[in-house]
């Protein structure tokens, strides 16, 4: 580690910027470290591959391991949507035949889903395939390496490997990323497109020492890369934000900001076309909406009314609980940015470091004399440092402004060890450094305690769904907000699913989607049953209002290896029908 105040300049770090040039060789200069490189480094870029491909697979493998360890993923979202919405894609029947029946996420884009959905109808081991879900963990854990390794390029030999080490530990080993390996939350795939962007970009910051003119060919590789993770899940728009308004911001006057963040925008959009593109125009036909029912204030479509489909109820509402809302992510209640608790202080330090260093720096600007000024030399990092933290905080704010959902945060959870031993290295005194380092790695490794989002134990296969026997051409009305669509596979081809009390359709709400839910049920020719699930959170339906009654004896059990277990399936009757079978 640094034994002065800031990271060592490029002209300190001797050891590599030092070549011997052979007569006669060819030569060239590599932006990536100072050095003169002869002809002959083609076998120490292919080692470099070599040992890169190398880290990658050991990253994977532990994080395989470790999703492994963790056990079968069971959570709410699974058991609503990311195994019925592929599987109602592929047949065609999400719209029309079944209504709703996935509540509001019926409507996502079913693409990130496709994998697993393939992995357990095709009967891979659920071990396996927790494996495999976990593979872009790895992955990201790679690129987070790589802008470790690179921004902290002004350290030599063991500093600045202690410093990478360092850095990777504390993000990967976060709360919310550790949490959810092995999900099918998707985070983890929408982190490594978005992590390998911020990679590229850093990566060419600190080759060409700022990077005033960024090529076209990088920006519209790393805005692509954040625009097909953008399409894959709309939860992580504040990410390709925060990457753009920090090339906008990131370095001089000067240079050519605009521009650079305009080519990384319009590629950003041309990812987003890929993987979002076809299911925007598919709910554009079907809803004269693109992204149906969120943002429906603005599109206006009958089949949702003029009122947003979620509600941001989490996180800070007034201006003091914005101020203090980074030192209350370390150990919050459940719900506040949540469902489910855990212990994790990244966050409150690194905002804690980041206010310290924004107030040294005030200090400095104030009292600094004109012949100090000379000390103010940029290192070889320091517009990747800018940029990242302009990338970090620019992302943290629109998130907190749209969701406060902490489990949307994986890409910045994985920086901030990157920023939390950059601003130690920078502010600590020698020969503070290196203990402050090791004491904020084993701190917070230490104290962070792990969500739960359901695990349950491995078995033969992912879904154990036991549907007793119903009649043929059934109507399933599903009555309740829990999460029961990962059952409807398991039924009869020939039924239907409608969903008439949830998230999606509220009994009262005048509304295209509902009016088509009760239609449904209203000409159904064939045999009514309800398929419901009765806790506390998800009280009984009253079916009155839609003219069917439970037939009494009728209700058989719905078992599975999900949490949300047993269902209750009952046999229904129309109001005044006085077949009792």
């Amino acid at each position: 580690m640094p034994a002065g105040r800031e990271l060592p300049r490029s002209g300190q770090a001797s050891s590599l910027l030092t070549v011997t040039r052979e007569p006669g060789a060819g030569l060239e200069v590599d932006p990536g470290n100072g050095a003169l490189l002869s002809q002959g480094t083609c076998r120490n870029a292919r080692l470099r591959g070599y040992v890169a491909a190398l880290l990658i697979l050991i990253l994977i493998a532990l994080a395989g391991g470790v999703a492994i360890g963790l056990g079968q993923d069971a959570n709410w979202d699974l058991q609503n949507y990311h195994f019925y919405n592929p599987w109602a894609w592929l047949r065609g029947r999400g719209f029309d035949r079944d209504i709703a029946a996935a509540q509001i996420q019926t409507y996502h884009n079913p693409l990130g889903d496709l994998p697993f959905y393939w992995m357990v109808d095709a009967g891979w081991n659920p071990r396996l395939i927790a494996f495999v879900l976990a593979i872009p963990a790895g992955i990201s854990a790679f690129f987070v390496a790589r802008i470790a390794w690179d921004m902290f390029v002004d350290l030599g030999g063991y500093d600045r490997v202690g410093a990478t080490v360092a850095a990777v530990a504390i993000g990967v080993t976060g709360n919310m990323g550790v949490g959810q390996l092995g999900t099918t939350f998707n985070e983890w795939p929408v982190t490594a497109l978005v992590i390998a962007a911020a990679a590229t970009l850093v990566r060419v910051l600190v080759r060409s020492t700022g990077a005033l003119v960024l090529t076209a060919r990088t920006l519209a590789g790393s805005g692509f890369l954040a625009g097909l993770a953008c399409g894959l899940k709309l939860t992580a728009a504040p990410f390709t934000v925060g990457l753009c308004v920090g090339l906008l911001l990131r370095g001089p006057r000067a240079s050519p900001r605009w521009r650079d963040a305009l080519v990384f925008a319009l590629a950003t959009l041309a990812g987003m076309a890929v993987t979002y593109g076809w299911w925007g125009v598919v709910l554009w036909e079907r809803f004269r909406n693109p992204f149906f029912p969120y943002f429906n204030e603005l599109f206006g479509s009958p089949w949702w009314g003029p009122w947003p489909a979620v509600l941001r109820h989490y996180g800070p509402h007034t201006w003091q609980q914005w101020i203090e809302f980074p030192w209350r992510l370390h150990s919050p209640d459940a719900f506040f940015v949540s469902e489910v608790t855990y212990t994790d202080w990244r966050f409150a330090v690194l905002y804690s470091l980041a206010l310290f260093a924004l107030l040294a720096w005030v200090v400095r600007r104030v009292t600094r004399a004109e012949s100090d000024a000379s000390e103010a030399r940029p290192s070889r990092a320091t517009a990747a440092f800018r940029f990242v933290s302009l990338f970090f905080a620019v992302s943290f704010v629109v998130w907190t402004a749209s969701y406060s959902i902490l489990r949307y945060t994986i890409e910045l959870e994985l920086l901030t060890g990157v920023l939390i031993v950059g601003l130690v290295l920078r502010m600590l005194q020698p020969p503070f450094a290196r203990t402050g380092v090791i004491v904020a790695m084993v701190g917070l490794i230490a104290t962070t305690r792990y969500p739960d989002w359901w695990r349950v134990p491995y078995g033969d296969r992912w879904f154990d769904v036991r549907v007793p026997a119903i009649e043929p051409n059934a109507l399933i009305v599903l009555a309740s907000g829990a999460p029961m669509a990962y059952t409807l596979p398991f039924f009869p081809a020939d039924a239907r699913h409608v969903g008439i009390r949830n998230n999606a359709n509220v009994p009262g709400r005048d509304t295209l989607l509902m009016r088509s839910a009760i239609a449904a049920l209203a000409s159904h020719a064939g045999p009514l049953y309800e398929l419901s699930y009765t806790s506390p959170l998800t009280p009984a339906t009253d079916l009155s209002a839609y003219h069917v009654r439970k037939v009494e004896g009728s209700c058989m059990e719905v078992r599975t290896n999900m949490r949300i277990s047993p269902m209750q399936l009952c046999r229904l009757q129309r109001v005044g029908n006085t077949d009792k079978r």
